[in-house]
């Protein structure tokens, strides 16, 4: 399991193979806590002026996590490289890790919908 804590200027994560060149940003839905499209997601987060977000990218998310957690995606993304990173707005990975194919199946587990400040990625 990789963990990151950083503060964001931009409340929002993205989710996606970072050297897949095709990547297209979702379409922001400001009501949803996840937006997904056939290239990756973005996952709402609390602003920095709110506190610090903690994500954590994992090929299986504990089930004492998920027993308490919001579930806010579950599916699958394109991975050419058999990787899927958690990436800033600002283009800043922040965790990696490998799949086992090229269409990762991906869910997200946040500890609140409308503010997260806790974020669980699941990729395998």
């Amino acid at each position: 399991m990789r963990k990151a804590r950083v503060c964001l200027v931009h409340p929002i994560l993205f989710v996606f193979d970072f050297s897949n060149r095709a990547f297209s940003v979702p379409e922001y839905d400001p009501g949803a806590p996840v937006s997904a499209n056939e290239t990756g997601l973005s996952v709402k987060a609390v602003s920095e002026v709110d506190g610090e977000v903690t994500v954590y990218l994992t090929d299986l998310i504990p089930p004492d996590v998920s027993a308490r957690a919001h579930e806010v995606f579950v599916g699958s993304i394109p991975a050419p490289s058999k990787k899927v990173a958690v990436v800033t707005s600002e283009n800043e990975k922040l965790l990696e890790a490998e799949v086992p194919s090229t269409a990762a199946q991906v869910r997200v587990l946040v500890d609140e919908p409308d503010s997260p400040t806790s974020i669980w990625v699941e990729a395998r």
